[in-house]
């Protein structure tokens, strides 16, 4: 648990970052769409693509080769057990920052977009996945690492289905044009 708790408080830095600035493409999509300037909402998930993926460069190579360090820094009195299992959350999942904070980002553009019944459909696909998957990976020989192994599983299917509802609605009309307000609700 005290490696777990650690390799978790290390994620969440992560991820609030990438929510932060989904935050930032959701209000810049909101205001885009409301000022008519529609082509402007695909500029706006590049450049945020771009912004959260330079963020995943250094966590992502941080928390796989320095993870040990990282993860001691959050423990008092660490057991190589709670360190191996900090350590190896870590690893699982930082690879896949890349995927998640594109969904993050597309998540962004949805909520901007008033496209709620999609944004949650994508958000609670990922979190069903990973708790039905956690359940059945911690029952195979990967034990309380297939735990850490749902997570990059949901996170990956949860952007495809955010990433389908933004091309849907945002990429794929007749011209590539970006659909009225109105289409989009």
């Amino acid at each position: 648990m005290a490696g777990y708790s650690a390799g978790v408080k290390l994620n969440n830095l992560v991820i609030t970052s990438f929510t932060t600035l989904a935050n930032g493409i959701s209000n810049y999509t909101a205001q885009n769409i409301g000022a008519g300037k529609r082509e402007r909402v695909r500029q706006g998930l590049r450049a945020g693509h771009k912004m959260v993926w330079l963020l995943c460069v250094p966590f992502c190579l941080l928390y796989f080769f320095a993870g040990e360090a990282l993860v001691r820094f959050f423990m008092d009195d660490p057991t190589e057990q709670a360190l191996r299992t900090g350590i190896v959350f870590l690893r699982i999942l930082s690879p896949f920052y890349f995927v998640v904070s594109a969904k993050l980002a597309a998540d962004g553009v949805l909520r901007g977009a008033g496209m709620m019944r999609q944004f949650m459909t994508a958000t609670f696909t990922d979190l069903i996945l990973r708790v039905m998957l956690a359940i059945l990976l911690s029952r195979t020989a990967l034990q309380s690492t297939g735990i850490w192994c749902a997570w990059p599983i949901g996170w990956v299917i949860a952007t495809g289905v955010s990433l389908l509802f933004y091309r849907k609605a945002f990429v794929s009309l007749p011209g590539n044009t970006v659909p009225s307000r109105e289409r989009v609700e």
